[in-house]
Formats: structure tokens, C-alpha cells, sequence
């Protein structure tokens, strides 16, 4: 009988501690800023300041001839464009990719 008391006692002890846990629990109340749905009706705001995220795309930056290869090399671009698609701003970047291969005979 002892024995089913202690195991009945921690059971109960475990429930509170993961009842306590929650985000909903009375004392969490004070520490949860908003609990339910959202409403995202909002439209965020379209300033010329924050262009988002750029695309980035990799052109050809220059053609050199080697030794029988050919090595050309790629440098990245941040591309930021407006909401139309139109291209605001490129901005190139330090990476650069490289490719080489055998020139034709």
C-alpha cells in the first residue's frame, strides 16, 4: 500500500511540473505575450529604404586562355528588384566560381 501512495504522489508531481511547463499554465500568464491567432491583414511596408532579400545569380566575369584550357570565371551578384520584377540595384560580391576545360582542336 506504501508503495502504490509514493508511486501515486509522483505521478501527480510529474503532471503539475509539465502543467506548469506550458505556455497556458496561470503562472506563465504574465510571461505570455499573445496566445491565439494572429490576424496578418497587415500589408508590410513597401519603403525604398529595405529592398528585401536579393536574388543571387553568377555572370561571366572574364575568359582566359591557359596552357590548352580555357578558364572562365564567375562572379556572384546580389540582384534586389522592386515588386513589379523591374532590377533596382546589382551589387557583385567577393565569390567567384572558376571552370576549366580542354579547348577544342
Amino acid at each position: 500500500m506504501k508503495k502504490s501512495a509514493i508511486f501515486f504522489i509522483l505521478i501527480l508531481l510529474v503532471a503539475l511540473v509539465a502543467y506548469i511547463e506550458t505556455p497556458t499554465a496561470l503562472i506563465n500568464k504574465p510571461y505570455v505575450y499573445y496566445y491565439g491567432v494572429t490576424d496578418e491583414s497587415e500589408e508590410a511596408s513597401t519603403s525604398t529604404e529595405s529592398l528585401g532579400a536579393p536574388e543571387l545569380e553568377y555572370q561571366l566575369d572574364s575568359t582566359v586562355k591557359e596552357d590548352g584550357y580555357i578558364v572562365e570565371t564567375y562572379r556572384e551578384y546580389e540582384i534586389y528588384k522592386d515588386k513589379n520584377g523591374e532590377v533596382i540595384k546589382t551589387k557583385a560580391t567577393s565569390n567567384t566560381q572558376t571552370i576549366k576545360y580542354a579547348e577544342d582542336e
